[in-house]
């Protein structure tokens, strides 16, 4: 579900130094600050998202959870995010935390405030009343063990993380299932139907895609045209009788009715 309208007044907007596309490794040393590293993850197992806290060298707190196996990437990592914040905003009020993101988009998306995407949003409102929690991206799979604690921790999660089901599914997903289910309602339609049997035999299987059949084919195969058989099913016609003294079909008219022998 989107979310619309304006989420903030326009003249509030974040501090110049809270969002950080930059690389912020050169930042982790720093003893006052509290590094936090978030991750996602989507392997065979599921989707996970985790993200584990950084103090004075120390691994203070660690967060791991399994989403819905249809959830993306990008939701995984916006929960990292939001979860994050959560716990930063909870510290006293004198500690500056930095959080680590390898994912340039959900960066983009979370200090954006129009944007439409509902976690996003949440995202961007502890931001702007927390200014002392600020985001930057981290290079991924670039040697950075903090970094790739946190990835580990979501991978992990895509097994044993516990479950996490206060994201949406996705749009194209639930798109998927409809259209699945309209194909499955059509094809027993069409299967067990009572009309168009001639087409049936041709195409026993329904599709989206079209057959790019011309107009004759249409004609032909449909038995549906200007022919004294079909013409007298809809008593638009008297006789269903050629004039050579056949029934009057499509398929007559292709193989047996002299004029089109040739």
């Amino acid at each position: 579900m989107k979310a619309t309208g304006w989420s903030i007044h326009p003249s509030e907007h974040l501090e110049p130094n809270q969002i950080s596309l930059e690389d912020g490794e050169a930042n982790i040393a720093r003893k006052d600050i509290i590094n936090i590293f978030i991750d996602s993850s989507k392997t065979e197992h599921g989707v996970g998202a985790a993200f584990c806290v950084l103090i004075n060298d120390i691994w203070a707190y660690q967060w791991s959870a399994k989403l819905n196996d249809n959830n993306t990437v990008f939701q995984a990592e916006l929960t990292a995010l939001h979860e994050a914040e959560i716990y930063a905003s909870d510290l006293p009020n004198h500690n500056t935390s930095k959080i680590h993101v390898d994912n340039r988009a959900s960066i983009m998306a979370s200090s954006n405030s129009k944007s439409t995407n509902e976690t996003a949003r949440k995202i961007f409102k502890i931001l702007l009343i927390n200014p002392r929690i600020t985001v930057s991206r981290v290079k991924a799979h670039a040697g950075n063990i903090s970094n790739e604690r946190a990835d580990q921790l979501a991978k992990d999660a895509t097994q044993y993380g516990r479950p996490y089901s206060l994201i949406k599914l996705p749009k194209p997903h639930i798109k998927g299932v409809l259209r699945n289910r309209m194909l499955e309602e059509w094809q027993t339609s069409w299967k067990n139907g009572d009309t168009g049997r001639k087409i049936y035999n041709i195409m026993p299987s329904v599709s989206l895609r079209a057959t790019n059949w011309i107009r004759d084919d249409v004609i032909f195969f449909s038995q549906h045209g200007p022919f004294p058989a079909y013409l007298k099913r809809f008593h638009l016609s008297d006789s269903d009788f050629c004039s050579c003294g056949g029934i009057g079909t499509a398929l007559h008219y292709a193989t047996e009715y002299i004029y089109t022998v040739s």
